[in-house]
């Protein structure tokens, strides 16, 4: 049993999306495919017609920010913008791949996948409720989690959380060491 994301052996897989794709990345066994938002659906449709990547397993995005509401900043500096990432795979050789394009924070918009990938609807519906992400020709763009009236978007890191301003998140945790081998509990 392999217990790695892309369950082919063939290295054709890898190399034929490389030949196609030229900013894809290879970490932790896991393909990533970085796009312009300009070639969201096009690439989509490529994937799925031509690599056969048919299943659709999920679509999130991040806030990437410096100014954070609650909680530390990041360590580095980044460049405010979201980032939405899609998982696609195929069920005969099991290859898995995501596929990442960053939108602008100001009216962050992007076309929708639902006529590509049935299956995108309810997570682009969440990301635009979480994040306020516009998906462009969405058939149905309404909140699903959230009750009416509700303002805001939960998942933006300037989102200030009423319940983390009562009771702070803990941020880093100092982990004690094991104790030495040997000395048992009231052993000195």
């Amino acid at each position: 049993m392999r217990n790695k994301l892309n369950q082919s052996d063939s290295q054709s897989f890898i190399d034929t999306l490389s030949s196609k794709f030229t900013n894809i990345v290879n970490e932790f066994d896991t393909l990533k495919i970085n796009i312009e938002p300009s070639q969201w659906t096009e690439t989509m449709t490529e994937l799925k017609n031509e690599f056969g990547l048919t299943y659709f397993s999920w679509l999130s995005a991040i806030d990437w920010e410096n100014e954070v509401a609650v909680g530390d900043p990041p360590k580095e500096p980044v460049s405010p913008h979201f980032e939405i990432i899609c998982c696609l795979s195929e069920s005969i050789e099991g290859n898995l791949v995501l596929v990442s394009t960053k939108v602008e924070k100001e009216n962050p918009s992007i076309d929708s996948l639902v006529s590509i990938y049935a299956g995108s609807n309810w997570h682009e519906r969440e990301a635009y409720e979480m994040f306020g992400i516009d998906f462009v020709n969405h058939p149905n763009l309404t909140k699903i989690y959230l009750p009416d009236g509700y303002e805001g978007n939960p998942m933006l890191k300037s989102f200030e959380l009423i319940s983390r301003e009562v009771k702070p998140w803990p941020g880093d945790v100092d982990v004690e060491g094991m104790p030495e081998e040997g000395n048992k509990e009231g052993e000195s």
